[in-house]
């Protein structure tokens, strides 16, 4: 073990990068249902439950992700910089 070098070269400065962007973007993916549930309660348009079948019925699947976008390029900036940076 104390004969293994440290990587050098473009990936091994890179890869913290990618990582931290790979997961914020994954992260934001998973979360953005959740959070456009959120939005909806908080301007009373009903519990939880009701919010959720209505986004459905009224709006397919689809509803859930309006705005991915935008948390994406959030994610892909922000979330990449400030992870690929953290030592």
């Amino acid at each position: 073990m104390a004969d293994q070098k440290p990587k050098s070269g473009v990936w091994s400065t890179v890869k913290p990068f990618v990582n931290g962007g790979a997961s914020g973007m994954l992260a934001t993916c998973v979360v953005q249902p959740i959070d456009m549930v959120k939005v909806r309660i908080q301007l009373g348009q009903g519990s939880a439950t009701d919010v959720t079948k209505n986004m459905l019925k009224n709006e397919g699947i689809a509803a859930f992700y309006k705005g991915l976008s935008a948390g994406l390029l959030r994610q892909a900036t922000y979330t990449t910089a400030r992870l690929g940076s953290f030592k």
